[in-house]
């Protein structure tokens, strides 16, 4: 269930604004099925503020939502900062900043330059080198974190040991934990106890506890978890016991 960034507002008054639009929405569901409320996400503050305060950390797929839905400005402005799109009115502040810049402040902070700054014929104005199709609006376009899961990627029906202990363990191995990472192909992926599930990072589950790895009683176990856990192909397992060279590594394939 990962998270970009908090949402930030300022003033008590726009946090109970949020608050309330967030508690007026409808379920959303995880990518098994499982239904929270997005005012669950919301910080809970009983004292007022006159400052700025973070009022939410969200999972990508409900960044989105807010994203399409959210008719606040200050929200939109704060998650256009966190998926990378520059607003005209962001823009013209940033070149504001450099061209008010005092050379006698020291060297300059910002990574361009007066000179980076073009003005379209229409009056709007753009950075050299800025990608004009940030992911906040690829999210508008329902082209980025559409759906609690991903689909995208072949998964595994098929495993093969690809190393095991050179000594055959008897007691007192028997009963032990074996400590299972995974190393999926160019990506990474979360274990959920909920679910005994491996989900991608940018997958939106729902889950109190998540880890970077799971255990297994035995390495039985685990054999028949590595199909049940529809890992991608090509992902590496490692499996270690408690001493050196007490370990075993799988390789998924199709």
């Amino acid at each position: 269930m990962a998270a970009i960034d908090k949402i930030y507002l300022k003033g008590y008054n726009r946090y109970l604004l949020f608050k309330d639009w967030c508690s007026q929405q409808p379920p959303v569901y995880d990518k098994y099925g499982v239904e929270v409320k997005l005012v669950d996400y919301v910080y809970k503050y009983t004292e007022p503020f006159d400052n700025e305060r973070p009022v939410a950390n969200l999972p990508y797929y409900l960044d989105a939502y807010l994203i399409k839905h959210c008719p606040m400005e200050d929200v939109q402005e704060e998650l256009m900062l966190n998926y990378g799109h520059w607003s005209q009115d962001r823009i013209k502040s940033f070149y504001d900043d450099v061209i008010n810049w005092d050379k006698n402040q020291g060297e300059c902070p910002y990574w361009a330059t007066k000179e980076d700054f073009i003005t379209r014929s229409d009056g709007t104005m753009t950075i050299k080198g800025l990608n004009t199709y940030s992911d906040y609006m690829k999210i508008k376009n329902n082209q980025l974190y559409n759906s609690p899961t991903r689909g995208d990627y072949q998964y595994g029906n098929h495993f093969r040991c690809t190393k095991h202990p050179n000594i055959l363990f008897n007691k007192p191995f028997a009963c032990k934990s074996w400590f299972v990472t995974i190393n999926p192909p160019n990506d990474y992926m979360w274990y959920h106890r909920r679910h005994n599930s491996w989900d991608f990072a940018d997958e939106f589950v729902v889950d109190d506890w998540s880890s970077s790895a799971a255990h297994v009683k035995t390495i039985k176990a685990l054999k028949r978890l590595l199909i049940k856990w529809k890992l991608p192909v090509g992902t590496q397992v490692t499996a270690r016991g408690r001493y050196s060279f007490d370990d075993y590594e799988f390789i998924i394939t199709k």
